[in-house]
């Protein structure tokens, strides 16, 4: 895994720190969407909370990592990879990455119709997962 991270900041022109390599490899190896209060939770104790921002402030303008913003106050983290949207539980925020074809022909059609240059979009679904579902029904 450091090694993948490592390549990762070289092609991105990124000086290879300690801090970086850290807080990408808790990305990377994630199996759930991050905040930054979570990365910090597994880096070594002299790191702090504004040195995990700024690392991932730099590596969201390098498009390593995608910042997703719900409206909850707080964003999560995951890393870039081809395109996908997410369902997102309403009671509990488990977030389900969703593969289906991108919608070309959508963004064609919303950049001629309002004349814009359209650069990308983003689309959530949202509902309740079955484990939330499941309590609901033993309430």
């Amino acid at each position: 895994m450091e090694e993948k991270v490592k390549r990762t900041l070289k092609e991105h022109d990124l000086r290879i720190t300690p801090q970086r390599v850290a807080i990408l490899q808790a990305i990377f190896s994630a199996e759930v969407h991050l905040s930054a209060e979570d990365i910090h939770r597994q880096m070594p104790p002299y790191m702090t909370l504004a040195t995990v921002y700024n690392n991932l402030k730099t590596f969201i303008q390098h498009e390593i990592i995608n910042e997703l913003s719900f409206g909850e106050g707080s964003s999560l983290y995951e890393v870039n990879r081809s395109p996908h949207y997410h369902v997102i539980c309403e009671q509990c925020g488990m977030i389900v990455d969703f593969h289906y074809p991108v919608l070309d022909e959508v963004e064609s059609v919303a950049a001629k119709w309002a004349d814009f240059d359209i650069r990308g979009h983003h689309l959530e679904f949202y509902g309740t997962c079955t484990a939330c579902q499941a309590k609901q029904q033993r309430a």
